[in-house]
């Protein structure tokens, strides 16, 4: 069996007009505007489909004032894809515009850090800082999938299927991984918030939503050393993940 990977890029909202100062710790950037994407994405390999993050619907994004464009129904139409035959489904976090529509994977089971869920119903919630990002409902809905028996916690690095692995990194949250998979172009890292645009990893400067300054530093060490070039570490939310790869549609594309 192949253990290469098929890899697809929703983005599902846009915020062109975000300042850097709002992306950049300690503000670096200043008011120089830097567009600031929203994606999920779908993989096809060993394990058949397999969706990473599960995205923000209508709602939650008019909420955050981002305007949607993409959805994943219309994803899944474009690539043929039963949502009820996705088996798995990786949450990198439950951050809102990551976690916001698990119910759309009424078969899958799910795949967290056992670090994330302590985090998000641990004592950390008390702080408004950390609290901030996170949704009652959406930790909810990963508590009750837990006591279905569909949420699988991992502790750190984890082999899924052959050629994709799951990487504990922390910074962003206590439990934010990000994957490696193997694909006809080499070893990609879908980086999630780790990198959340190239130009946190080119500066070495951390988005400023954080609980660990220090693991934030380390993971972008981490997702270079398991790439196997620059442009395969996909950030979670460049403008450049669509821009730089074929699309099926102007809201899909390509990345393998």
């Amino acid at each position: 069996m192949s253990d290469l990977w098929e890899a697809y890029a929703l983005r599902f909202a846009l915020d062109p007009d975000r300042l850097a100062a709002r992306s950049f710790l300690g503000g670096a950037g200043g008011e120089a505007k830097a567009p600031f994407a929203y994606h999920a994405f779908l993989l096809r390999g060993p394990l058949g489909w397999v969706a990473v993050d599960t995205a923000a619907d209508a709602q939650a994004c008019a909420d955050y004032a981002k305007p949607l464009e993409g959805t994943l129904p219309e994803a899944f139409a474009t690539l043929g894809i039963d949502p009820g035959a996705v088996k798995h489904v990786v949450q990198t976090h439950l951050h809102w515009d990551h976690a916001g529509q698990p119910g759309l994977f009424p078969q899958a089971s799910f795949h967290m850090q056992a670090r994330e869920m302590a985090y998000v119903t641990g004592p950390a919630m008390r702080h408004d800082a950390l609290r901030a990002g996170y949704r009652a409902a959406d930790i909810a809905a990963h508590v009750a999938l837990l006591h279905q028996g569909r949420m699988r916690l991992h502790d750190g690095t984890v082999e899924l299927a052959p050629g994709l692995t799951l990487h504990h990194a922390g910074g962003h949250t206590d439990g934010l991984q990000f994957l490696r998979l193997r694909t006809r172009r080499g070893w990609m890292v879908l980086a999630g918030d780790t990198v959340p645009l190239r130009e946190h990893l080119a500066r070495r400067i951390p988005f400023p939503a954080l609980y660990h300054v220090g693991d934030a530093l380390d993971a972008f060490d981490a997702v270079e050393a398991l790439a196997d070039s620059p442009a395969l570490i996909i950030p979670a939310h460049d403008p450049w993940v669509l821009a730089a790869h074929p699309r099926l549609t102007p809201h899909l594309a390509r990345l393998d």
